[in-house]
């Protein structure tokens, strides 16, 4: 393959491919968990998460529709069973679990372990919904919290059995019943399924109808069509969910976004709807190609649009804000969305996005092997030069006493297109669109001395931008699009208060090198050349 190869943006598309991705199950239920369970006093919760290009937003967020969205029998629309493979490590580390277990103990007991946890298959879905198991829930949780969140789903799913198995009065213990438990336990669909809904009780994942808005094809060149393309998205929406309406030629995105969530209360009006907006940041970044008065309209009427979400807490529970950069969501002259919070830097979701050094050893294991053996490297050689190329992201305070363990997270899409190059080290990260940047960096001094190497920085991964970027803004952008991370974290201590400072660096030579291309410093030529890593001496490499 060569460096054109494909990197899958969308769900369906990835799960057809066939190709392998990392779990991160147990982190997307706690993300769902966290709406859920917030309290917005009279609005809906408000999440915002912000990554750099090609660490895979799109697709959490459609991993996020597919667990938690209700159905209608009219809705054809992605007709494809995906909740099974984003848990298939948990299966198969279940199966490891319970396969020990039953090695370990004796025929008889063997026996009852069987009846415990190939049983979930058959009841677990019943048993989720016993007010018994959620107080027994309730209970064992708070003395789990030294064990992994493994065990602790295995144990809750085993409880929920057990519970049921009492309430009813099931008898297990004729070779018959047992015989047709594990026939059925062995459809794996089945019992993923099954497990996946006592699952999403133990997160208080609820199912949910799903508005999902994506703003990735907008394209405009005057604040009229700005306004149309916002309309046709939303009438995409009317159409998707099969509810009958036309645009009025009068009509604002405002007023438009508002009937349409007031249609979705008439068609569920037991449960509230959780709202998706992705690539959020694309309409600022084509109202910024307008004159001033311009991009000043298309951006109010956008804000207009979205202060709806605000005022909705009768029909909407939550609403996911996600993209690359964290523009401002309110203005002088709009109101917007003035309180989002931010989850972009929480160290619990600092490995939700990306692949860790010990992801890549296990997903890419067979080709990591290969392309050391082709290099004469060990392949804990060639994962150093994985790292130094596109490895180094940081998503979360690494300091040493309250996150010592943050992880150093690797880009995704530059590891997949890696692995389908045949482990060629090329800046895959340059093929990306970054016009937005490129007119910050003519707007702005070119000289970014301020930005890295220097100890003692403000936490500027944290500030909004604007449209018209300017002075430390272009910080926050670069910090935001992954051209730098933060590589040290300054606390300083007293009796009244802390400090927290920073040093901020590039990440790795992908991002280094594509940021010297969109700055004009390097040419096209450059971006077919490997990337300039040092390999060290195969001495301690042995061949066979």
């Amino acid at each position: 393959m060569n460096s054109n190869s494909q990197v899958y943006s969308t769900l369906s598309d990835l799960v057809l491919s066939d190709q392998v991705y990392k779990d991160k199950a147990d982190m997307l239920f706690k993300l769902i968990s966290i709406m859920e369970d917030h309290d917005g006093l009279g609005s809906p919760g408000i999440f915002m998460m912000i990554r750099p290009r090609g660490f895979g937003l799109s697709l959490i967020s459609q991993s996020i529709q597919n667990l938690v969205k209700i159905e209608s029998d009219n809705d054809d629309s992605l007709n494809i069973n995906t909740t099974p493979k984003i848990i298939t490590t948990y299966q198969s580390k279940q199966n490891i679990i319970n396969n020990q277990i039953q090695s370990s103990l004796s025929s008889k007991e063997s026996e009852n372990t069987v009846q415990n946890t190939e049983a979930v298959s058959k009841k677990a879905t019943e048993s989720v919904e016993s007010e018994e198991s959620a107080d027994a829930k309730d209970a064992d949780s708070k003395n789990k919290e030294d064990t992994s969140i493994l065990e602790d789903i295995k144990n809750y799913i085993e409880d929920l059995v057990s519970d049921k198995k009492k309430e009813e009065g099931d008898d297990f213990s004729d070779q018959k019943s047992i015989d047709e438990i594990n026939a059925n336990a062995s459809a794996q669909e089945l019992m993923v399924t099954d497990e996946i809904d006592a699952i999403k009780t133990f997160y208080n994942v609820k199912k949910r109808p799903v508005l999902s808005l994506d703003f990735k094809h907008l394209r405009a060149k005057n604040p009229k069509e700005f306004t149309e393309g916002l309309l046709d998205i939303l009438q995409e929406q009317f159409w998707i969910n099969h509810i009958e309406s036309h645009i009025d030629p009068y009509q604002t995105p405002k007023a438009y976004f508002d009937k349409l969530l007031n249609e979705l209360n008439k068609k569920y009006p037991s449960i509230k709807i959780s709202v998706l907006i992705d690539n959020y940041d694309v309409p600022f970044m084509v109202a910024s190609e307008f004159n001033h008065e311009q991009c000043e309209e298309s951006v109010c009427a956008y804000l207009d649009m979205l202060n709806v979400i605000k005022y909705s807490n009768r029909t909407v529970k939550w609403c996911l804000i996600s993209g690359h950069i964290n523009f401002s969501l309110a203005s002088e002259t709009s109101e917007g969305l003035p309180l989002v919070y931010d989850l972009s830097s929480e160290p619990m979701f600092a490995a939700l996005f990306g692949f860790t050094r010990d992801d890549i050893k296990e997903v890419y294991q067979n080709e990591i092997i290969r392309f050391s053996e082709n290099l004469k490297i060990t392949p804990e050689k060639y994962l150093d030069m994985l790292e130094q190329c596109y490895g180094g992201f940081l998503f979360a305070d690494n300091d040493e006493m309250y996150n010592p363990n943050c992880p150093k997270m690797f880009c995704p899409a530059c590891i997949a297109h890696c692995m389908m190059n045949n482990g060629k080290l090329l800046p895959y990260s340059a093929s990306g669109k970054y016009d937005f940047v490129k007119n910050a960096l003519k707007n702005n001094p070119k000289n970014l001395s301020w930005l890295f190497g220097k100890d003692g920085q403000d936490p500027l991964f944290s500030d909004s931008v604007e449209t018209d970027v300017k002075g430390k803004q272009l910080g926050s952008l670069l910090i935001q699009l992954g051209f730098a991370t933060r590589t040290k974290v300054i606390i300083n201590h007293s009796d009244a208060y802390v400090t927290w400072r920073y040093r901020f660096e590039f990440p790795n030579l992908d991002m280094k090198k594509t940021f010297a291309y969109i700055s004009g410093e390097v040419t096209e030529q450059d971006l077919i050349k490997p990337l300039e890593v040092v390999i060290d001496s195969t001495s301690d490499y042995e061949e066979d």
